[in-house]
């Protein structure tokens, strides 16, 4: 059973998760109870579509067997000993806890605890000073009373042996069908072993090795393939493609072999070298500025940087840089301009809103005082 404490904090309470925030934002906590608890779904509507409006909030959400945590200021999430704050986050703290049955999520401001009694709640909209919530996982339910213990089945005849599987593969719930007795005066009087059971996952061959390891950057989940690679999984997944130069009326080829494809980690090619000495690596998206605002949140992994610089010629929201694959680009979204400058050229405005293509050693001028150079990324991001 969920159950609370009365307080002045925001809360919301359902199946897929918890959000506490603060007082002021109970029509903002109220709002999400019809939306999906996702990052950017709670970021956005918290902020009220500004990122420097964000309040101090706790968000978790039930993903299958694991808690997705969002914590700012200063609330902490604990999750059976597993605790998660957000003092020292610049914008919040993300984790990932996974949950056992009869998981207990705790969500509360840091400090002493607060005292008063403990109030249950079936889901809905409170104010509170902490929420204990027990989430249902997927798959399981209430428990109920142990039925009464049954004979155990007599032991099945051991299986035939067999030839390891060519692939790590699994089998459930397979049956070998009966074998009929042989007929003659010689047969034997053993009956036919009865069905093994189902067989367990074989270990996987000498040969096999895992694939890379994934890029922890939240932007990309390992699983990346080239348009060849694309070209090459359809064609082999076409229903009734026959080969190239086979002969009309010929009887199908057999299927080719499976495709494998390897996970490849992702890590940015290029940064920027700014003149304060900081270098930011280019993921996917960078904003520059005094006080660069998102304009649209398509998903956490569109989420870009925020490159906050201490410069009054500096625009609000300056310059947005921006990788895919090997191409990188700028938009020029300032006030007072920003000058691109190759070697060997004179240095030219960029047009406001246009995307232009950048190359290694361009440098980007924002101000008198500010400067940014496409530079490789560093070996140890």
């Amino acid at each position: 059973m969920t159950s609370y404490l009365p307080g002045e904090l925001a809360t919301l309470v359902t199946d897929e998760g918890v959000v506490v925030s603060t007082p002021d934002r109970l029509a903002e906590v109220a709002a999400l109870r019809e939306r999906d608890l996702e990052a950017p779904t709670v970021v956005e509507v918290l902020s009220r579509g500004d990122l420097r409006a964000l309040p101090e909030f706790a968000a978790v959400r039930l993903d299958g067997t694991e808690a997705r945590i969002l914590v700012r200021g200063g609330l902490v999430v604990r999750v059976d000993g597993f605790a998660v704050d957000g003092r020292d986050a610049t914008m919040w703290t993300e984790a990932t806890a996974t949950l056992s049955p009869g998981a207990v999520v705790e969500v509360a401001p840091l400090g002493a605890p607060a005292a008063g009694p403990e109030l249950p709640l079936a889901g809905g909209v409170v104010r509170s000073a902490g929420v204990t919530w027990r989430p249902v996982l997927c798959g399981t339910s209430a428990p109920v009373p142990a039925a009464a213990p049954t004979p155990p089945p007599p032991p099945a005849a051991p299986a035939a042996p067999h030839a390891p599987a060519s692939e790590y593969t699994v089998v459930r719930g397979s049956q070998r069908p009966a074998v009929p007795p042989p007929a003659g005066p010689d047969a034997p009087t053993t009956p036919p072993p009865s069905a093994p059971p189902s067989a367990p996952p074989s270990a996987p061959p000498p040969a096999w090795q895992p694939t890379g390891t994934v890029d922890p950057s939240p932007e990309h989940d390992g699983r990346t393939i080239t348009p060849a690679q694309l070209q090459a999984l359809r064609a082999a997944a076409a229903p009734g493609a026959a080969p190239h130069g086979t002969p009309p009326g010929a009887p199908p080829s057999a299927p080719p072999p499976t495709l494998r494809l390897p996970s490849v980690p992702v890590r940015p090619s290029v940064a920027l070298a700014l003149s304060t000495g900081r270098v930011v690596p280019v993921r996917r998206r960078v904003l520059i500025g005094r006080s660069p605002r998102i304009q649209q949140v398509g998903g956490s992994q569109n989420l870009p940087a925020l490159v906050t610089v201490d410069d009054p010629y500096v625009s609000s929201t300056h310059l947005e840089v921006s990788a895919d694959g090997g191409r990188v680009t700028v938009t020029d979204m300032s006030t007072n301009g920003t000058l691109l400058a190759r070697q060997g050229r004179v240095p030219v405005p960029l047009d406001r809103g246009v995307v232009t293509e950048v190359a290694l050693g361009d440098v980007l001028t924002l101000s008198k005082g500010l400067t940014a150079t496409v530079v490789p990324a560093p070996d140890e991001v």
